[in-house]
């Protein structure tokens, strides 16, 4: 639909639900930077300036996503998005190479604190950049509404094979794909028979009996809560920080130990990301109880198709993973079980989530804000290879930074590094609902169930707690 937004007309398209669902985090009393992913990108090269400048453009005028834009009507208060037509851009520079990387580090978590105009304003900023001991690259800020970790991925392969491109004749890269048709595939979908059978299926979820919310540092949140609410039945929690204050602490997973869970993985024909939830599902059993019903909110990435892994843009959907399981279960049933349970999860994951968790609310009478999940879990697989197969020997490391802000209390996720492929696991957590201590306990037991888990996949669930 044409609009006219500051005197210029621009094709306008409504929002995805991925988009409602990142900008519902903008709350009264939250600032916009809790929308803001920020990362670093380096290589150990003598970086070419010039090149590197004239990669990022090619990759932006390439990534229709990353020259979007949101309006607000303010008329009706509808809010739309646009595409601005490519323009060159100057990319600043900031040598860093004389000053310690962590004191580097810090500036650029500063620069992630910085909010965009998130209505008009242009909603990305990239830094070119020189690091100590060789290392140089580019900073990369975006909000979420434009782009998903994901997309961050894709966008930075682009990068790199466009400036190999033109100092190393290697292959320019394909193109990237269309970011407004991936719009209209979501927007097709309202009203289509997918979206019937979609919402059939979580329909039948609604008829499930109430979930039971198991909190990360065990039952005593949601027994103050019934406490305070005069309701000693009450099976939802209510986590949440009104202004959304936040920090990242990030866990390095070595090769060695990384290498046991995806030779597990293999063996047992299931993926990393269920051993993962597995052990995090254990450990919420553990703390609260040896409880059988846990809930833990999967992120679903919906990039299945090429098309949808090169259209940039934001496509994760969340949708509460419950299971609910005997203590007498085995690993591997229990893994089996997850995984059942999130195939089918994966299947209807085009359903809006908001509808389904305004659904989920109502029928139980939970209050605005509740929960069922104490953990928001994603497992990132593209790093692996993507990057540092084009390469070719060349060190490559990145980094992502913290806002300052956090959209959710306690939000994992397990990536792999690109310069080896060990895990990396970043706690993003709101600071009033953890402290540092609770996250190192929570991953230091996660890590034991995880490991004693795949060295003893005969064993029950019940063992692996008592043995850990």
């Amino acid at each position: 639909m044409l609009k006219n937004i500051g005197g210029i007309s621009y094709e306008c398209y409504p929002l995805t639900s991925a988009q409602r669902l990142n900008l519902c985090n903008v709350k009264e009393g939250s600032t916009d930077e809790v929308e803001n992913i920020g990362a670093g990108q380096y290589l150990k090269i003598d970086m070419n300036i010039a090149a590197m400048r004239e990669a990022l453009n090619r990759a932006v005028e390439r990534c229709e996503s990353m020259r979007l834009r949101l309006w607000k009507d303010p008329e009706t208060g509808e809010t739309w998005q646009y595409i601005v037509p490519y323009q060159n851009e100057y990319f600043e520079y900031y040598d860093f190479s004389a000053w310690k990387e962590e004191k580097v580090h810090e500036v650029l978590d500063k620069w992630t604190h910085q909010p965009f105009e998130t209505f008009g304003g242009k909603l990305s900023r990239i830094v070119i950049l020189t690091l100590p001991d060789g290392y140089n690259g580019f900073y990369y800020n975006v909000h979420h509404a434009c782009m998903d970790s994901s997309s961050v991925i894709a966008f930075t392969k682009d990068v790199i094979e466009i400036y190999c491109s033109l100092l190393y004749d290697m292959p320019y890269p394909k193109p990237m794909a269309s970011y407004i048709a991936a719009v209209k595939r979501d927007l097709a979908y309202e009203g289509s028979k997918k979206q019937q059978k979609d919402e059939e299926y979580w329909q039948k979820q609604l008829e499930l009996p109430e979930p039971m919310y198991t909190d990360y540092t065990g039952p005593g949140r949601l027994m103050q809560l019934r406490k305070d609410n005069k309701n000693s039945k009450q099976r939802w929690g209510l986590l949440a920080s009104p202004d959304g204050k936040g920090n990242t602490i990030t866990y390095e997973l070595d090769v060695e130990a990384t290498g046991k869970i995806m030779q597990f993985a293999k063996d047992y024909d299931v993926p990393v990301s269920i051993v993962i939830l597995h052990a995090i599902r254990t450990v919420l059993s553990k703390f609260n109880n040896d409880g059988t019903d846990v809930t833990i909110t999967d992120l679903v990435s919906r990039r299945s198709t090429l098309d949808n892994k090169k259209c940039g843009g934001v496509r994760m959907h969340a949708f509460p993973l419950r299971t609910i399981m005997p203590l007498d279960t085995t690993v591997i049933e229990s893994m089996r079980m997850i995984k059942k349970a999130q195939d089918e999860l994966f299947i209807h994951a085009d359903y809006d989530p908001l509808k389904f968790f305004g659904a989920l609310s109502d029928k139980f009478g939970a209050a605005p804000g509740s929960t069922y999940a104490s953990v928001d879990f994603t497992y990132q697989p593209a790093t692996i290879g993507a990057i540092t197969e084009t390469l070719k020997g060349i060190s490559f490391k990145s980094r992502w930074y913290s806002s300052g802000k956090q959209p959710k209390p306690m939000y994992i996720t397990a990536m792999h590094r690109p310069s080896d492929g060990g895990l990396n696991f970043f706690f993003g957590y709101q600071t009033e609902c953890a402290t540092p201590e609770e996250i190192e306990f929570l991953y230091y037991f996660t890590g034991r169930v995880l490991f004693r888990s795949i060295e003893n996949p005969d064993k029950t669930i019940k063992e692996i707690i008592d043995m850990t």
